[in-house]
């Protein structure tokens, strides 16, 4: 008979640490609960965790003590669902950004703010000043709350230090990378479901480069699932671009040997993606990742048929998303030097919605500006043809998403009007000024 993988859950002191809603006593029912054959119980279970240990992004003291118990289910084979629950550590070591991509979660200055901070003599006099300014003025309630939070940080194992009460988010990325052993025996599961997001969730973790590069190059051996492929490709890539290294390595060899040698149309522009991600920006590879954003051949729609017979992660699941993380790795090109860039991710702004078109937006100015922000509101006469090609662009995209917040603020962080009249102004539309004669 096989252990349960549960087994200690209710001796910890759940009562003394917190998640979203408070004390974290559900905890116990919640990670049982991912264990029922019955859909709706299992995957109602898995949503009430992304609210509670990792509402919005945000963990909790409770978070990190979960960690072991939810790699525990992921270990055996009778828990339902067992890829989501890997792509769900993810959340739980990096939070919810959507910008983690292309160099991945910064932990490096989360790890050093910390450090900062527990040599700092004055650090509780700085972790009560924060907290009191996040609670507001309730002086008695801050007390309390201070009080609380200190007995709930004890209580999840966080260092005596002052400076460890800060951190349940690197607490948290700790645990998750601690328990990568079992990540890596998935790379040989049965299932693509479980191998794909399995080669994921390595992607996030630098300081085991060397462990994981040889898991995922033994998956990629013997791997014939087209999106597990792709992801073992890019969570290379990431891993040795973390590291801030482009220099050319076994990686680099293997990414180039891939893309030569497969028959897969996203496994071809996957691998050719990770090298431009490390800087190896030859023609072939560039011309093969700007193909998404053209129809040539309908290669995109090709790319989307092997989306959709598995999951691949790095898009969460929706194909529209291609063109964005296309797009984030070509952010760091100059527009000077690759006009062809801009004038294919312009063509893809007309049809982009949501963040899509956020992504792109801030992607195509960082080339079309060679990635130099403009001080102050430019004079639209002294932009250059690119440029003033990409603020028309973005103009009719403003006049039909006028109402979408996030796309003003990459406009308004680019010191360019965020408002349809204003910038129709911006830009000399003949329109404009009439309507103010």
């Amino acid at each position: 008979m096989e252990a349960d993988p549960l087994a200690g859950v209710d001796q910890v002191p759940w009562s003394e640490v917190d998640h979203a809603y408070g004390e974290a006593t559900d905890l116990p029912k919640t990670l049982r609960d991912l264990q029922s054959p019955d859909e709706d119980t299992h995957q109602g279970a898995l949503y009430s965790l992304y609210g509670s240990i990792c509402h919005q992004g945000s963990r909790y003291t409770s978070t990190p003590l979960a960690i072991p118990f939810l790699y525990r289910l992921i270990a055996s084979p009778d828990t339902p669902a067992r890829g989501e629950l890997l792509q769900f550590m993810a959340a739980l070591a990096f939070g919810l950004n959507s910008d983690e991509l292309p160099l991945g979660t910064d932990i490096a200055r989360q790890r050093k703010r910390v450090a900062e901070l527990r040599e700092d003599p004055n650090r509780v006099g700085v972790i009560k000043k924060g907290l009191d300014e996040f609670l507001g003025d309730a002086l008695e309630r801050n007390k309390e709350y201070l009080e609380s939070y200190i007995r709930s940080l004890r209580a999840s194992g966080a260092p005596e230090d002052e400076a460890g009460w800060w951190s349940p988010e690197v607490r948290s990325y700790n645990a998750v990378q601690n328990g990568l052993d079992t990540a890596y025996r998935c790379l040989k599961d049965d299932s693509a479901e479980v191998r794909t997001p399995a080669a994921y969730l390595l992607a996030w973790f630098p300081d085991r480069l060397t462990d994981s590069e040889q898991h995922l190059m033994d998956m990629l051996d013997c791997e014939q699932t087209p999106t597990a492929q792709a992801t073992a490709v890019i969570s290379l890539a990431t891993l040795q671009a973390m590291k801030g290294d482009f220099s050319e390595t076994r990686i680099v060899r293997r990414l180039r040997d891939i893309q030569a040698r497969s028959s897969s149309c996203l496994v071809t522009w996957a691998s050719s993606l990770s090298l431009v991600k490390l800087r190896v920006n030859t023609e072939k590879q560039l011309s093969e990742v700007i193909k998404l954003f053209t129809d040539e051949d309908q290669y995109p729609e090709r790319l989307k048929e092997e989306l959709e017979q598995g999951q691949f992660p790095f898009l969460d699941g929706r194909p529209s998303k291609l063109e964005s993380l296309a797009a984030r790795e070509l952010q760091h090109f100059k527009g000077s030097k690759h006009p062809e860039m801009v004038k294919v991710i312009t063509s893809a702004i007309a049809s982009s919605r949501g963040m899509n078109l956020v992504t792109l937006s801030s992607a195509l100015l960082n080339i079309a500006f060679d990635g130099v922000k403009p001080d102050s509101e430019p004079d639209f006469d002294d932009l250059n043809d690119l440029q003033q090609e990409v603020m028309r662009a973005l103009n009719t995209s403003l006049e039909k998403r006028v109402e979408f917040g996030n796309f003003m603020t990459v406009l308004e962080s680019w010191n360019l009007p965020n408002k349809a009249e204003d910038f129709e102004v911006f830009i000399k539309h003949p329109d404009a000024f009439q309507s103010r004669l």
